[in-house]
Order: C-alpha cells, then sequence, then structure tokens
C-alpha cells in the first residue's frame, strides 16, 4: 500500500516544523528576556503602596514630620549615613505598619527615634540672633 504524495509533503512539512520547533521557541524565549531588560527597575526604597498613601498610625506621621524638619535643617550634609539609614527606617516601618507587623513596626520606631536623636546632635546649634 502506498502512501498518497500529498500526504507524504504533509508529513514531511510536519516534521520539518517540529525539528524547528526548540529553535523557534528560544528565539521566542531571549527575545522576551531583551525586552524585559529595557524596562526600568524603581529605585530601592521608592516603596509600593505603603509608601504613598497616609498611614494609618499617627506616630508615624509624626516621626515622618520629624524626619522632614531634620532634612530641611541639612541633616544629609551634617549627617548623611544617618539620615540616609533614618529615610530607609521609616519605609520599612510603614510597610511592617501597614503589612500589620506591628511587633516588628514597634522595634523599628524605637530605633528610628534613637537614630533621629543621633542625627540631631549632629547638626549645629543656632542661637535666637541666628549666629552659631
Amino acid at each position: 500500500m502506498s502512501r498518497s504524495p500529498r500526504l507524504a509533503t504533509r508529513q514531511s512539512r510536519r516534521r520539518r516544523l517540529l525539528g524547528r520547533l526548540p529553535a523557534i521557541a528560544l528565539a521566542l524565549s531571549l527575545a522576551g528576556c531583551e525586552s524585559s531588560s529595557m524596562l526600568p527597575w524603581p529605585e530601592p526604597g521608592t516603596g509600593g503602596l505603603a509608601e504613598r498613601r497616609p498611614s494609618t498610625d499617627v506616630r508615624i506621621d509624626q516621626l515622618s514630620e520629624r524626619l522632614m524638619s531634620l532634612v530641611s535643617r541639612n541633616a544629609r550634609y551634617y549627617a548623611a549615613a544617618d539620615t540616609y539609614e533614618a529615610e530607609r527606617l521609616l519605609i520599612q516601618i510603614r510597610r511592617e505598619s501597614e503589612g500589620t507587623f506591628g511587633e516588628d513596626a514597634e522595634i523599628n520606631i524605637a530605633r528610628l527615634k534613637q537614630k533621629m536623636d543621633a542625627i540631631e546632635r549632629q547638626l549645629p546649634r543656632h542661637t535666637a540672633s541666628g549666629s552659631k
């Protein structure tokens, strides 16, 4: 019993296509990897939803205002590393608070208060007349 030429041609095309399938899949995968590297990643600590909406804890808002006050007094110049750590710690506290990790947030609130006290001690004191 012989095959029809049409059936043989169809099976031959199918075999060639199946033989090329791994190469096609690899090419598409690599193209996907390449296109994903074009998307910029956000800077670390610039946050998600927890950093963008108001806090539900008044203490966190007060600490945030205190940190902004220290930054306005040139804390980034006089205590750059401590200010950086305080900003990262505040972000972490917001995330822990929003994620219902209350105990962790409490511990880090105490650490942040100590860090801000250290920053406060490093800033220059100004007298009422404006001189140092």
